[in-house]
């Protein structure tokens, strides 16, 4: 290897000799730093240094013509002042190297781990292919920013996503970056930590009985009548829609009226209470030899029913029902019937399935009119009027 001072010349002459093995010129100005003839003619300047564990590193600047010998040299001596410092350039690049990019990590690592904890890993996996693997997926993970996450939050605003979903993604990025923290593939701190949750207006829809009548009708005329029990049997129980649509024969005791969920979205399990109408769907659901799903798909055998968007579009107009109505109304409608039934609190706690009956208690305002009609009852005794 051959000491000189490098400058523009030399350096050409380098990159036009003849190819052959590597050849590297040393400067003799700047201990360390060299220009490297590479196998496919091209030239990279670089700088060598003895590392922190006293091995030597060489960290590579870049190819000369996309830098000068100049910039390259003034490269270099940022460089020896960086491992003056301590510093170590070379192994600083290759962990960052090694950092995943959000696409990688979301598909190879997040979504695996979120398959085998998280209930909701379908939605989780759907959110993560539709938008944020298409907006950060090109990025390592320690290179998103909070400025990043600010615009993919006005993206989701601008897109039209209600507060609820906008904060879903939010929340979900928050949570797969918070996971390669703890897995410690990158350093720093997390720049979705808190990125501005929109404030979210509690939605309350529930059907009445002429509607929710209605709706039963047209899911029994339906063409789709494994969808449409699917339903059906939601309406009828306020069950969750992943808890009907994974339900296995096994789950069900018929005798006791009783379907049981293996692990809840609390991660427990539950046992929901089967009316008479609803045993009546499940009687009605055909049971072939060796299908274990009570709604079974008709496309992959051996695999649940994949969804009811279809059956619930055209139940929801043949019933004229409202625009906003959502599946999940179902649920709602379910816990309001059984408010206005007098059931307690506690009780339809149990039957929804909530960790707490505190969760249930933001149904407690739909005995107003109930709390109204007794203390009108109370004005009356008290002014003379009729109690009646």
């Amino acid at each position: 290897m051959s000491r000189v001072t490098l400058n523009r010349t030399n350096v050409q002459a380098l990159r036009a000799a003849p190819a052959g093995p590597r050849t590297r010129l040393n400067d003799d100005r700047l201990p360390g730093f060299g220009a490297r003839k590479n196998l496919d003619g091209s030239v990279t300047m670089s700088l060598r240094y003895t590392g922190p564990s006293g091995s030597q590193r060489e960290y590579r600047i870049g190819r000369y013509g996309a830098i000068t010998v100049d910039q390259a040299r003034a490269r270099a001596l940022d460089l020896k002042a960086e491992i003056f410092r301590g510093g170590d350039p070379a192994g600083e690049r290759d962990r960052r190297r090694a950092v995943p990019t959000f696409e990688v990590f979301a598909n190879e690592q997040f979504l695996p781990h979120a398959r085998e904890t998280i209930r909701s890993y379908a939605e989780y996996e759907s959110m993560l292919r539709l938008r944020l693997v298409p907006h950060f997926g090109h990025l390592r993970l320690d290179e998103i920013t909070r400025g990043q996450v600010t615009a993919f939050r006005r993206g989701l605003i601008d897109e039209g996503l209600s507060p609820a979903r906008v904060n879903a993604h939010l929340a979900l990025l928050r949570r797969t970056l918070n996971l390669g923290l703890r897995w410690e593939l990158f350093a720093g701190q997390n720049p979705a930590q808190s990125p501005g949750m929109l404030r979210e207006e509690p939605r309350e829809l529930f059907l009445n009985d002429m509607q929710l009548r209605a709706l039963m009708m047209a899911l029994a005329a339906d063409p789709d009548q494994a969808a449409a029990s699917a339903i059906a049997l939601l309406a009828l129980t306020g069950a969750r829609k992943s808890e009907v649509l994974r339900a296995k024969w096994e789950y069900v005791d018929l005798a006791r009226g009783v379907l049981t969920v293996p692990r809840s979205k609390s991660g427990r399990r539950r046992h929901i209470v089967l009316s008479q109408a609803a045993l009546d769907v499940l009687r009605l659901q055909p049971r072939e030899p060796g299908q274990d799903f009570v709604f079974p798909s008709q496309r992959r055998a051996g695999r649940p029913i994949e969804g009811v968007r279809s059956a619930w579009t055209r139940a929801k107009a043949m019933a004229a029902l409202p625009e906003g109505v959502r599946l999940h109304d179902l649920r709602h409608t379910f816990a309001s019937v059984c408010v206005n039934g007098a059931v307690p609190i506690y009780d339809i706690s149990k039957l929804l399935g909530h960790s707490t009956a505190a969760v249930t208690s933001r149904y407690a305002h739909l005995r107003d009119d109930r709390l109204l009609a007794a203390a009108d009852a109370v004005g009356r005794i008290a002014t003379g009027g009729d109690p009646a």
